[in-house]
């Protein structure tokens, strides 16, 4: 499942986490009202958990089966938004992160790393193509 022509996808999805980790460090103790320093790095990690299994999706229907790499792209973006309603579910409900920074956050967390994704698809799929 984990493809070395893809490692340099991984370590860009590694970097966004890092650089966003780090970004919510400085926020949260320039900040402290905003949101909670701990469960906004779990967000990350778990967002970046998620970004991650479907880039491995992606990339197992891409290098194993060229004619099926339409579907696993459709899966991987189906099971990223999946993950991404289980992660909002745990967010709000079990650990009741919700004052206005929280959700805030987790919107951007959320675009970043789905933009992320959709943009590794894109340069993957435009290098198939031609």
């Amino acid at each position: 499942m984990f493809h070395p022509r893809a490692i340099r996808y991984y370590l860009r999805l590694l970097a966004l986490s890092l650089v966003l980790v780090a970004l919510i460090i400085v926020l949260g103790i320039l900040f402290p009202v905003l949101f909670n320093t701990i469960s906004a790095v779990l967000l990350t990690t778990g967002f970046a958990l998620a970004a991650f299994i479907s880039l491995l999706i992606f990339f197992n229907g891409f290098y194993s089966d060229r004619e099926k790499s339409v579907f696993m792209t459709l899966i991987a973006l189906g099971v990223k938004m999946l993950l991404s309603f289980v992660l909002a579910l745990f967010f709000l409900l079990v650990f009741k992160n919700d004052s206005t920074g929280s959700l805030i956050l987790f919107f951007i967390l959320y675009l970043a790393f789905t933009f992320c994704v959709i943009l590794t698809f894109t340069g993957v799929l435009k290098k198939k193509s031609d």
